[in-house]
Order: structure tokens, then C-alpha cells, then sequence
């Protein structure tokens, strides 16, 4: 009966939303999506120049992986995006689209870190986490600190080995000037109407609008979407988000806000992503990947 009351509280506030506000989050989101598919489009076509490869099949790609995300769990669209790109660009190598997703994500990856120290320095009880009881397994932590050290030292012998693929991806990165005209200036502006759209949907559910909530919401979002095992960290996120602003509401209002931002978001991210993914590829090939998401369509023509 509680859950039934308050799903019904929350639906009662997603329709309670204002048009205006909602057409404004969607499009913020929207131009979030667009500047990240050209960020991804310029670093594929100075990996792999001879490609051509397309705005378009970038933006399909892209946009369907994230609608993908929206219902798929453990980052399959992610998987199911780079699939794409490995089929399209015939040169290309899977190391070497690992290269190009990390040229994609240093300013995200960074931007990430920064909020985290920052909000640690600024409420330094926010992550605490009770780390008395390591005093009593010493043996225990240094065992997982001898195999974390281990790991990433067969990690980087692992990258030793097979640097040239994936430094051919992240071509980008060896040219400053184009790496930040065609990346970061774009990220940047992708990472701003992000927090844009973080604000509109606070605004609209009557949440404080302020630096450190919206910045705490970005937070709990990556954190959510990072280690996400159900379809868009679902669950997870409202947890964390109903956690971090503690303070400052309710934890229905919260948890409300949350589920309903990541809902429209959601339904949002399917309905564009399968719009720019027929574009790219066709609807025969669309619909094969729905269908058999862990398998390639028999591909591709643009618009065939």
C-alpha cells in the first residue's frame, strides 16, 4: 500500500509538471545528445581519416546506444554503439574504438573528479563511510591491495602491448589545438546543458536550485549510470540522490524528483534514439539490433 501511494504521488507530480519546463528539460537534453555525437564524430574522423565516416551514423549510433541504455542493463547500448562503429568504419579495430572512447571521456572523467573532491572539501561528511573495522583484517587489506596493484600492472602491460590500436583511436589526442577546438570546447557546452537540465527538472519539482544540490545531482548520477546493473542505474539513483540532498527535502520529494526526471529523460532517449538509429542505418537493420541486441545486423547502407 506505501509504494502504491507513493508510485501514485509520483505520477501525480510527472503530470503536475508545466509544458514549457518540459519542453525546455527535453530540448537542454537533447543539445546534450547532438554536442556529444559531434564530439564523437570529430575524434573518429581523426582516427580513421579515410572513413568519412558520417554526423549522421555518429548520431545514430550514439543516440541509440543511449535509448538502449534506457531499458538494457550494464551499459549494453554502450556496447551495442561501439558495434556499430566497428562495422561502419572498416578500418577501424575494437582497440582502437577504445582508444577513441577514451579520448571521448577524459573531460567527463575529469569534470567527475573535480565535483567529488570538490563537494568533499565543501561537506566533508558526505561520503563517510565507517573504515574502523579494516583495523581488524590488516591481512585481508593488504591482500586486495596486492591484487588491485597486480591487476593494474597486467592493465598497463596488457596497453604496453597493444598501444598502436589504440593510440591510432585516440588519434586526437596527440593534436592539442584540434583536441580542444573539437572535444573539449564541445564537451564543455555538453556538460553545461546537462547541468541545465539537471536545474530545469529541480526547478520543476520545487527543489532548491543551488550549486551544490544541482552539483550533487550530477554526482549521483554518473555514480549511478557507472555501475549501473539495472537499466539506467534505476533504483540506484534514487537512492543516492534521496541520500545526498538529505538536508535539504523531503525524501519522498526526493526520490519523486529523481524517478520522474529519469522516467521522461528515458522515454525521451528510446523515441530519439530509434528516430536518429532508422535514420543511420535503416529500419530492417533497426530492428535486427532490437531483436538480437548481442549480434550485429547484416549491415549496413545508410538509410537502407
Amino acid at each position: 500500500m506505501i509504494v502504491a501511494s507513493w508510485m501514485r504521488e509520483v505520477l501525480d507530480q510527472l503530470g503536475s509538471i508545466s509544458l514549457p519546463i518540459l519542453l525546455l528539460g527535453l530540448t537542454l537534453h537533447t543539445c546534450e545528445t547532438l554536442l556529444n555525437s559531434l564530439a564523437w564524430r570529430n575524434i573518429l574522423r581523426r582516427g580513421y581519416p579515410e572513413s568519412g565516416v558520417s554526423f549522421r551514423l555518429v548520431l545514430g549510433a550514439y543516440g541509440g546506444g543511449i535509448g538502449l541504455n534506457a531499458f538494457l542493463p550494464a551499459q549494453a547500448g554502450t556496447v551495442a554503439m561501439l558495434g556499430l562503429y566497428r562495422a561502419q568504419i572498416q578500418t577501424s579495430t575494437g582497440l582502437g574504438l577504445v582508444g577513441a572512447g577514451v579520448a571521448q571521456n577524459i573531460f567527463f572523467l575529469v569534470a567527475a573528479a573535480a565535483i567529488g573532491v570538490g563537494l568533499v572539501v565543501a561537506r566533508p561528511g558526505l561520503f563517510s563511510l565507517p573504515l574502523g573495522s579494516l583495523e581488524d583484517h590488516a591481512a585481508l587489506a593488504l591482500v586486495a591491495t596486492i591484487v588491485i596493484v597486480l591487476g593494474g600492472w597486467a592493465v598497463i602491460r596488457r596497453l604496453h602491448d597493444t598501444w598502436p590500436d589504440i593510440r591510432e583511436g585516440a588519434a586526437i589526442l596527440t593534436t592539442p589545438r584540434a583536441y580542444l577546438t573539437d572535444v573539449l570546447l564541445v564537451e564543455i557546452a555538453s556538460y553545461v546543458a546537462r547541468v541545465a537540465v539537471t536545474a530545469t527538472f529541480m526547478r520543476a519539482y520545487h527543489l532548491p536550485v543551488t550549486p551544490s544540490s544541482v552539483l550533487l545531482i550530477l554526482a549521483v548520477n554518473a555514480a549511478a549510470s557507472t555501475f549501473a546493473l539495472t537499466p539506467g542505474g534505476v533504483g540506484t539513483q534514487q537512492a543516492l540522490a534521496t541520500a545526498a540532498l538529505r538536508n535539504t527535502a523531503s525524501s519522498s520529494v526526493v526520490a519523486a524528483y529523481s524517478l520522474g526526471q529519469q522516467l521522461i529523460l528515458a522515454a525521451w532517449d528510446i523515441a530519439f534514439g530509434l528516430l536518429v538509429l532508422w535514420s543511420a542505418i535503416g529500419w530492417r537493420a533497426t530492428r535486427a539490433l532490437l531483436q538480437r541486441e548481442d549480434r550485429m545486423p547484416p549491415i549496413i547502407h545508410p538509410g537502407g
